[in-house]
């Protein structure tokens, strides 16, 4: 499993999406995959990337948490609920789903 964090350069979120992702990892199993960190730094590299804000997070290349509508942007990142994090509920349930998909 690739799990990456993306970020833009002094996120105020990254520390505690960092955290919640190695944090929800354990929890599910996953302490053992390694968490790429990912800095985003020009409107290029977030189109490359399919970044639409900071924090992002990608499990095996896909964002569990994208809106459909978003553009690629060098910008912070809103969760529902007005966090800067994704619920860490949603976020177990991605990677459980994605290291089943891994396995099956």
């Amino acid at each position: 499993m690739r799990v990456e964090l993306l970020v833009v350069p002094d996120c105020v979120n990254e520390d505690g999406a960092l955290r919640l992702l190695r944090s929800s990892l354990d929890e599910v199993g996953l302490g053992k995959v390694s968490v790429n960190v990912v800095v985003i730094d020009s409107q290029s590299a977030a189109e490359r990337h399919r970044f639409v804000g900071s924090p992002t997070i990608l499990i095996d290349g896909v964002d569990p948490f994208a809106v459909t509508d978003a553009v690629p942007a060098l910008a912070c990142r809103m969760y529902p609920g007005g966090q800067g994090v994704p619920d860490g509920r949603e976020l177990r349930h991605a990677l459980k789903r994605a290291a089943a998909a891994n396995h099956g």
